[in-house]
């Protein structure tokens, strides 16, 4: 039987990824905060961290 753990880590951070990209679209790109850049780049960044997790071995 496989293991269902990396198709949950794939997810997650594709998951994290759009998630990501529709936080910085929302941004205005006029006025674009460093701020405003990193909190958009968190759920990636934590998206990737549980990838890592769950793919050690």
């Amino acid at each position: 039987m496989p293991d269902p753990r990396p198709r949950l880590g794939l997810a997650l951070l594709v998951g994290g990824g759009l998630l990501s990209f529709m936080a910085l679209g929302s941004t205005p790109h006029d006025g674009l905060h460093p701020l405003a850049l990193f909190a958009a780049l968190l759920p990636l960044q934590l998206a990737a961290l549980a990838w890592a997790l769950l793919n050690r071995r």
